[in-house]
């Protein structure tokens, strides 16, 4: 009984990413684990996401380019976007890596810290889309459509 509780619990520490059915594969290259949250500046708070992404591929899986839009859900239009590229050298094979992406633009200190008669971003409703593309001739994919920016508040790094 013993035995089998050790198995169990070893496999399920190597094996975490088996049971991530929020994955999401676009030419070899595995998004997962997404989390928004806010940068907190000293100005204002910048919307930002985390995510994993792994080569799954057994090669290199080319260029790597990533789009990250934020919406205001209350205006209907693009409130910041952000992006970032990896050479096909920063993710050899089985690698995992951690990426953040901020949007270009940041909401008031008042938004995102709130004061004595207003709860912090009580005033901002934003989703969040993720798009990328791997290798030389892939297509644009869609990673996350309009997930809602949480009110996880960070301190940012400088």
């Amino acid at each position: 009984m013993r035995w089998m509780l050790a198995t169990f619990l070893t496999m399920t520490l190597v094996f975490p990413a088996v049971a991530d059915s929020d994955a999401k594969i676009v030419g070899g290259a595995a998004f997962s684990d997404f989390k928004t949250y806010w940068a907190q500046k000293r100005d204002g708070c910048q919307p930002m996401i985390a995510f994993k992404l792994e080569n799954t591929s057994p090669g290199e899986i080319g260029p790597i380019a990533i789009r990250l839009e934020v919406v205001d859900t209350d205006k209907g239009s693009a409130f910041a976007a952000g992006g970032v590229s990896l050479p096909s050298s920063d993710l050899p094979p089985g690698h995992v890596k951690d990426i953040s992406i901020g949007g270009d633009h940041d909401i008031s200190a008042h938004d995102c810290l709130g004061d004595m008669h207003e709860t912090a971003f009580s005033a901002v409703h934003f989703l969040v889309r993720l798009s990328a593309t791997a290798g030389p001739d892939a297509a644009n994919v869609e990673i996350v459509r309009d997930v809602p920016m949480q009110p996880a508040l960070v301190a940012a790094q400088q």
